[in-house]
């Protein structure tokens, strides 16, 4: 449940406020300020999701309230409550990230439908907030494989991290296990078990990885058509690309191109933000960083059978 904290001090608004019928809309006050001081303090102590606040009250006012969970970075809602005369005032307090101002005098509703409003941003902000945190997961599966896992064998570290460079910088063309295997004297076989061993990823894992982030910023940064971009990252069937970027990130092409979330495009914040399921932040069929070889479809435009 939403929790909402009023701060006024008049005493006889903070009892009307605190009737409202909050427990309708899954939100409950959880405590009252009669001064600004005082709202700083329930800020530092308890958890608060919305806080409704006069503008001018003594001790702090609303303002200086907002600019202070602006610089501790809170994610506080706070919803102001302006008399006319403090107009100009209110809307300078939105500089300091004032989620919404209402004029006095003011109706139940419209108090209300502000801290609806304020309540179904916390919730999606929540469920984002989620979500990255299972995406943080694919940066460190990603990272594994440059670092701490090849850590472990050190006496192989520098040999992996030529194989992994031979890739990233190849992975727009024809390459294949047997192609890679070639270029660095060893048997496909071998090379395949090598590669797991050290960084617990199979070569076609590896290499999907790199060229689907390579495709995904290609999307970002280009008014390039699929087709284009697949065959830029060593793809040549513009509908397996499409099929592999879909099952990889939840989205087509042209829906991953469209998504406002995802601007600058790094290596990090790409993994960090890749949006699988994006329509559906909670789903808990989300594909990992790197996919798995048994789930990527096959097909001899990118690898053969030996790859694996």
């Amino acid at each position: 449940m939403i929790k909402v904290v009023i701060a006024d001090d008049e005493r006889i608004i903070r009892m009307g406020l605190k009737a409202l019928n909050w427990a309708n809309c899954d939100m409950e006050v959880v405590a009252e300020a009669k001064n600004g001081l005082e709202a700083i303090e329930l800020i530092n102590t308890i958890k608060i999701d919305i806080l409704i606040s006069d503008i001018k009250m003594p001790g702090k006012t609303g303002i200086e309230i907002a600019k202070y969970l602006k610089e501790i970075n809170s994610k506080i809602k706070i919803i102001l409550l302006s008399g006319h005369a403090e107009f100009e005032y209110a809307k300078e307090a939105l500089e300091f990230g004032v989620f919404d101002y209402i004029l006095k005098p003011s109706t139940p509703t419209e108090i209300l439908q502000a801290a609806i409003k304020a309540k179904e941003q916390i919730i999606k902000e929540t469920q984002f907030d989620d979500y990255v945190e299972e995406l943080e997961q694919k940066v460190t599966d990603y990272q594994n494989i440059v670092g701490a896992k090849i850590a472990i064998n050190n006496d192989n570290s520098q040999d992996i991290k030529k194989i992994l460079e031979y890739i990233y910088n190849n992975y727009e063309k024809a390459l294949t296990l047997q192609v890679l295997a070639d270029q660095c004297h060893f048997t496909s076989v071998y090379l395949s078990s090598y590669i797991k061993k050290n960084t617990g990823h199979t070569f076609i894992e590896i290499l999907t990885s790199v060229r689907m982030f390579h495709a995904a910023k290609l999307l970002k940064s280009t008014n390039l058509k699929n087709i284009e971009i697949a065959n830029k990252v060593g793809i040549l069937d513009s509908r397996y690309f499409s099929q592999v970027f879909k099952k990889y990130h939840g989205q087509t092409p042209n829906e991953y191109r469209k998504d406002k979330r995802i601007q600058n495009m790094s290596i990090t914040n790409y993994l960090s933000n890749t949006p699988s399921n994006s329509k559906n932040p909670n789903s808990k069929n989300k594909k990992p960083a790197l996919s798995s070889a048994n789930s990527t479809p096959k097909s001899n435009a990118v690898q053969n059978n030996s790859d694996k």
